[in-house]
């Protein structure tokens, strides 16, 4: 008879810590196992991270801090002992004002499937915020601070109670979003320096503006505005980090009128200037 591979863990312990804060995502502690990867990973504060997609459906324990997150049915503000559920390919973006830690579970087809047995898998986002979710959390993330010989056995079981409580218990189950907020949504992430009034996106939608402006901050938790200044800075934080594209370019690429106004607005958005950004995060 085969013999299951161990897990694979990697503790990075206060090395890792102390790298973190020069990092805007650091991955402090992981662990594999045939039917799953969990990781600890601690964002940077101010950092935004423009639209992105895992290959994997995951499940998102927040430990520490509060952020914002969405994706194409709407957003949340993520608090301590929350969990989120996102489907494989799922597009989604993310806004640390703050410092914070989250545990992911990244699901591999094994759990999926003795899920599946069980239940009906969610097919949209769903975010937990109950006693038992965060309690599973928390015995998850002690469980990868102090392993043994029982912790793949004992994280794979974890997490399918975890997986399967997100679907049995109340949650906020996210509604289909509207084709004509979809539509505005779309626009928004084009924009390239467009401006976008509200009476135009109303016009374009067919929807009165007080409409728009109540369905959109119901859904996505933001105002547009806000939302347009996330996608813009979450922009200009990939080409600080991955360019040497001088500030004032940096800016116009990325919808703002000069290099004055994209320090204010990413001042406003991450809590420091675009040039400390740069410097902080550039190699990284």
């Amino acid at each position: 008879m085969p013999q299951t591979p161990p897990p694979r863990h990697s503790p990075k312990g206060s090395s890792a810590a102390a790298k973190s804060a020069l990092q805007p995502r650091s991955v402090l502690r992981q662990l594999t196992t045939p039917s799953l990867h969990l990781e600890e990973v601690e964002y940077a504060a101010g950092v935004c991270l423009a639209r992105h997609a895992q290959v994997m459906p995951f499940l998102a324990c927040t430990v520490r801090g509060v952020h914002w997150s969405s994706h194409n049915h709407g957003g949340y503000t993520c608090r301590p002992g929350t969990v989120r559920f996102l489907p494989s390919g799922e597009p989604h973006e993310n806004y640390f004002p703050a410092r914070s830690r989250c545990l992911l579970v990244k699901l591999k087809d094994p759990i999926l499937s003795r899920a599946a047995e069980a239940v009906a898998l969610p097919e949209r986002p769903r975010q937990m915020a109950s006693h038992t979710a965060a309690w599973l959390a928390q015995l998850l993330r002690a469980e990868l601070h102090d392993h043994d010989d029982l912790s793949q056995l004992t994280v794979e079981e974890l997490s399918f109670e975890l997986l399967l409580a997100g679907v049995q218990e109340p949650a906020r189950a996210v509604a289909p979003i509207p084709h004509w907020l979809a539509v505005i949504r779309d626009m928004l992430h084009e924009e390239n320096g467009r401006r976008f009034s509200l009476s135009v996106l109303a016009c374009c939608s067919g929807r009165h503006p007080v409409h728009v402006c109540r369905q959109f901050h119901r859904q996505f938790n933001c105002t547009i505005g806000e939302y347009v200044r996330r996608i813009r800075i979450a922009r200009a934080q990939f080409l600080l980090r991955s360019s040497d594209l001088p500030l004032a370019e940096v800016a116009l690429a990325c919808g703002f009128a000069d290099q004055s106004q994209f320090t204010r607005a990413f001042r406003r958005i991450a809590g420091f200037p675009p040039r400390q950004f740069q410097k902080r995060f550039a190699s990284s």
